[in-house]
């Protein structure tokens, strides 16, 4: 599922070797049989830093990707969105600057800087030609490490933040993937989305952003990718900037398994001028390191991620119901969200929602079939390379991996274990991991025309749009 970043806040592993030192040891090239990725090293500076280096000299430009793992997962209850306001908060004032002049200073040298805050992970990166490696290395590291959060610039940003949370009930997909989150998971920490709630951003102090920065953005919870054109006085330069970064022990985050739910239930979430009904149909999905993952993101686009999927020829081709239908899937530490996507007339929500659900238990009870299976097969093979087609991609695919415990042999042995899976080893995923009956519902849509129609398919909860606004 999308992470809806509304903070307009925010300007939006590889396994570690051991080193103490400057001295990197000698990158190896990993390669296999089936597919060779580019040469990358890794080191870990004293202080617990990892950091990993990718060159690439077809450019003249270097880019850092800085991962904290920690997520909007970690926000305290009540205090949800306070990593997203953190991160967010970084560019708007250090020890030295303020935003205005940070802002300036980007600008002059084109620099672009960039932070987005995921449930398990926050990334911060910035890029620029390589003549000003040495001034975008120093401005990383300032905006990185001291940030000092002017009460100021929360203020304005606070504003902003809860202004984009009332605008976000007129993005009718936008806002039902906003509620889907704690429809799906309640309390659990991955019950809200980054942006957090109305009520809980009123009551972010600065306190609040200072505390939980100094908790999380330490060296031994991070891993810093370097792209790009530079060379052996760079890397020094690189690791003298972060090498007096302070650490201390991390407290541990407990993330705790899905709720546990049982099955079907539907929420109405009434707004009477809309002319069309969003839906979302979700279910318990899965941990990122599953060995089946391969067979599950398979799963996932035979059943709705592509045109010519088993939803999107019965609700729309077939059945005309909708112009677009789609799966989802969010692997995370835990087992994230999973489910449907679509929206359709208001007068055809109950026969959209029943004929899609009636879609997805055949595909549960059947399976796929072996020309889906080579069909699906080419697809992934051929959006393969597309994932890391540049190095920078390649640096998040490292980064994202390394977080979730995933080994780099994951992309080494794509192809190689792409080729392997077939239609027993796929259908044996669906019937493990895939829920026919223990389904949560969200439908938005005016409440006088869906709620007698889903009422013929269970029990029906329904809500203001603006309880959620509060």
């Amino acid at each position: 599922m999308k992470r809806i970043l509304l903070l307009a806040l925010t300007t939006f592993l590889a396994a570690s070797c051991s080193s103490s030192g400057p001295k990197p040891e000698k990158a190896a090239e990993v390669e296999t049989k089936a597919f060779q990725i580019r040469k990358f090293e890794t080191q870990t500076l004293k202080n617990g830093l990892v950091v990993m280096w990718i060159p690439d000299q077809s450019l003249p430009y270097v880019s850092m990707q800085m991962m904290i793992k920690t997520g909007s997962s970690a926000d305290p209850a009540g205090k949800e969105g306070l990593a997203g306001f953190t991160a967010g908060m970084l560019e708007k004032g250090t020890n030295r600057r303020n935003a205005e002049r940070i802002s300036e200073d980007l600008e002059q040298i084109g620099a672009a800087f960039g932070v987005g805050v995921e449930p398990d992970y926050t990334m911060a990166s910035i890029s620029s030609l390589s003549f000003d490696k040495d001034n975008t290395l120093d401005q990383f590291r300032e905006i990185l490490l001291t940030p000092n959060f002017p009460s100021a610039e929360l203020e304005r940003t606070r504003k902003l933040a809860l202004g984009g949370l009332q605008k976000l009930a007129d993005q009718a997909e936008g806002f039902s993937e906003y509620l889907m989150q704690p429809f799906l998971f309640g309390e659990h920490p991955y019950g809200h989305e980054a942006s957090g709630t109305p009520k809980s951003v009123k009551n972010l102090t600065k306190s609040d952003l200072s505390r939980f920065y100094s908790a999380n953005f330490i060296p031994s919870n991070s891993v810093l990718a370097v792209v790009g054109q530079y060379d052996a006085s760079y890397k020094n330069s690189v690791i003298r900037a972060f090498e007096g970064w302070k650490t201390q022990p991390l407290a541990p985050l407990d993330i705790p398994d899905f709720p546990t739910w049982t099955g079907l239930e539907m929420l109405l979430v009434d707004r009477a001028d809309l002319n069309q009904a969003q839906i979302q149909i979700g279910f318990k999905g899965v941990p990122r390191n599953i060995p089946d993952y391969l067979e599950m993101r398979a799963a996932l686009k035979v059943l709705g991620e592509s045109f010519g999927s088993r939803l999107f020829e019965e609700i729309r081709v077939r059945r005309g119901l909708t112009y677009h239908i789609h799966s989802f899937f969010d692997p995370r530490l835990k087992s994230g969200p999973m489910g449907i996507y679509t929206f359709t007339r208001i007068d055809k929500v109950g026969e959209t929602v029943e004929e899609t659900l009636k879609t997805y238990r055949k595909f549960i009870k059947e399976g796929v079939t072996s020309t889906e299976v080579d069909t699906v097969k080419a697809l992934m093979k051929g959006q393969f390379p597309r994932t890391f087609e540049t190095p920078e991609a390649l640096a998040r695919q490292l980064l994202v991996l390394n977080r979730y415990g995933v080994p780099t042999s994951y992309l080494t042995n794509y192809l190689e274990n792409l080729e392997a899976m077939n239609k027993t080893t796929i259908n044996a995923a669906i019937k493990k991991y895939f829920e026919p009956d223990n389904l949560r519902i969200l439908v938005y849509a005016p409440r006088g025309s869906a709620e007698e129609p889903l009422k013929k398919l269970g029990k029906v909860e329904v809500k203001e749009y603006k309880e959620f606004l509060q």
